[in-house]
């Protein structure tokens, strides 16, 4: 008897040691295999960066820069900063090892944080005035650089995005190259001495733009972003180049306007309708459509101008011209996310064709307060009064940009073009999905649109009020990414919080932050009442200096002191229940579930034992 339970001890102890072994060989053998069991399945790239990571062909350095101090300051970026971590290890272990890792933490004045300030990276403020850093820096073999300088967890549902384009960028580091077709002098305006418009300056500093003219036959292999500004009579030969560049997966970046604004203005014979963009059958090709003569006008959005009535100028709203924020700007998409404000002129209308098999997704949409109105109310004589006197709304929000995605086919599938030769490559339909961006407005591009000159010590200085040509770039850098890039989502945001932790953190304020406040009013009064004894103390010889008053100031600084540490016991204490979950739950992970294991299979193993002992009892 005694030899058994000395064998069923020894079979728990060796059960434990093998528990052990077991863990400690899995946790070594099995760490590339991972299960995600989150909703959004955070912790798992999407297939799309796979295939980017695949096609890498050199290494690549990913620094992520993490601040002590960052951490210490604010648990939500601490929090954040661990998310970024476990996605980079991601990349990590999908890139066949093309992509390094480093985990830095830039102690103030260290030859890490003067790294961090090389690169780029963005300081945030610390109490005492130190700096943190929370941003990545990325190298290649070529000592090409590409930062996020700043890892903001208000950019969550982007992270992957951001993070994959950084990748592409040093796998890629040549500029994008845009072609530009345009029937609006955005590279030389007559009426501005032939200066570009600003917008042009902005997207020549990120891209290699080359301007096009005449009949256009075929583009350049590495030409990555068709630019379109207010097509008007480009011949069937262009269309037709245009046609098959996108069938051959080329991007393309349209601007279209039923009335364009910017066109009358330099126009020499302004007519009625004559100022429409024109793309022939290629927007039927690719399943949508822009309404023909009508442009949005929106009560919500409408922009004050001075008009004169009654024989004084008035402030009105001005119907066609309008300003959108936010609200009217997806926040799911990557072009439009950032961005606060864009600024358009009779914009049109963009509509799918019925049985289109492309998805059309919005990226600027009217309010419901809005109205389709003919494009023959403003074209010849704008009158505000008169749009706000036939101004009915249909209830409908309208889309005014939007991304067009899915399979298209060619806008000749069969005969061609009078005049234009079939090439040796001719596509009938694209490969795979297609990828354009449609502007239903020009306008928007001039520099009056979204510019306003001031004066600033004598000099004319251009103010942007708004984020159009931001827009643009954001739009070319979208495009001109790899199909994987633009094959991503951003993800729903990812980080909830423990309703525990935050039932603790508003306990925590009201109880300690009306104590910190009226230790701080303490603190002031006793600074300025020893700053007053001091000064009196200095103003007065040292030797009519008595003792009562070197008592005083005596016992002011005692106060003073007591007063600091007082302030410092509550200052942590604001923080202390939190960090005790935060370390109970941290115990509980590493130590209390293999415990809790344990002891499962000890109970199982005991269990087993008795019934074994009963059924071969003696009778």
């Amino acid at each position: 008897m005694a030899d058994r339970s000395k064998l069923s001890i020894l079979g728990l102890v060796l059960a434990f040691v093998f528990f052990l072994a077991t863990t400690a060989w899995a946790t070594l053998t099995l760490r590339p295999y991972k299960l995600d069991l989150t909703q959004n399945r955070q912790y798992t790239i999407a297939e799309p960066t796979r295939k980017l990571l695949a096609e890498l062909r050199e290494p690549i350095t990913l620094r992520l820069y993490v601040s002590r101090g960052v951490r210490e300051a604010n648990p939500v970026l601490a929090s954040y900063a661990d998310r970024v971590r476990d996605l980079l290890k991601a990349y990590v272990a999908a890139s066949d090892g093309k992509i390094r890792l480093e985990l830095v933490d830039p102690e103030p004045f260290s030859p890490e944080e003067d790294r961090a300030v090389g690169f780029g990276l963005q300081p945030i403020a610390l109490e005492g005035g130190a700096n943190g850093y929370l941003g990545l820096a990325g190298t290649n073999s070529t000592d090409d650089v590409d930062v996020i300088p700043v890892l903001s967890p208000d950019r969550e549902r982007f992270l992957e995005y951001d993070v994959s384009r950084l990748v592409y960028n040093l796998a890629h580091p040549e500029k994008p190259v845009v072609a530009v077709i345009s029937g609006l002098p955005i590279n030389g305006d007559p009426l501005a001495q032939y200066r570009p418009w600003q917008v042009w300056e902005q997207i020549s500093q990120f891209f290699s733009v080359r301007y096009l003219g005449g009949d256009i036959s075929s583009f350049d292999p590495d030409v990555k972003v068709l630019l379109l500004v207010h097509p008007t009579r480009l011949s069937d030969k262009t269309l037709f180049a245009i046609d098959q560049f996108v069938l051959r997966g080329g991007k393309v970046l349209a601007f279209l306007d039923p009335h364009s604004e910017a066109a009358a203005m330099r126009s020499r014979v302004p007519a009625i309708g004559a100022q429409a963009s024109a793309l022939g059958p290629l927007l039927a090709a690719w399943g949508v459509e822009l309404e023909a003569g009508k442009f949005v006008a929106d009560r919500r959005a409408a922009r004050q101008v001075q008009y004169p009535s009654g024989g004084r100028q008035q402030i009105v709203d001005y119907l066609a011209w309008l300003a959108y924020d936010r609200t009217a700007l997806s926040r799911s998409e990557v072009i439009t996310a950032e961005l606060d404000r864009l600024t358009f002129a009779s914009p049109g209308i963009i509509k799918k064709r019925e049985g289109a098999s492309v998805e059309l997704v919005p990226l600027v949409t009217s309010s419901a307060d809005s109205q389709a109105m003919e494009v023959d109310k403003i074209a010849a004589f704008p009158d505000p009064l008169g749009l706000i006197r036939a101004f009915k709304p249909d209830g409908e929000r309208k889309v005014i940009a939007a991304r067009i995605e899915g399979p298209v086919k060619s806008a000749w599938p069969e005969a061609l073009p009078e005049g234009v030769e079939a090439p040796a490559d001719r596509r009938t339909a694209s490969d795979g999905p297609v990828s354009i961006v449609l502007v239903a407005d020009t306008d928007l591009l001039e520099d009056r649109a979204w510019l306003a000159v001031q004066s600033l010590l004598g000099q004319q200085v251009t103010v942007p009020l708004a984020d159009n040509a931001n827009f643009v770039a954001n739009a070319l850098d979208y495009l001109a990414g790899s199909s994987a890039l633009g094959a991503l989502r951003g993800r729903e945001v990812t980080l909830r919080p423990f309703v525990r932790v935050e039932e603790i953190r508003r306990s925590a304020e009201a109880a300690y932050r009306a104590k910190e406040q009226e230790l701080l009013e303490r603190l002031k009064s006793l600074q300025d009442k020893l700053a007053s004894l001091e000064v009196k103390r200095a103003g007065e010889e040292a030797a009519l200096v008595t003792a009562e008053q070197r008592a005083e100031i005596d016992a002011a600084r005692a106060e003073l002191l007591e007063t600091r540490r007082e302030l410092r016991d509550v200052q942590y204490a604001l923080r202390r229940d939190i960090e005790t979950l935060r370390d109970q739950l941290r115990l509980a992970n590493i130590v209390g579930v293999p415990v809790l294991v344990a002891l499962a299979g000890i109970v199982v193993a005991v269990v087993r034992r008795a019934r074994t002992r009963r059924r071969f009892a003696p009778a």
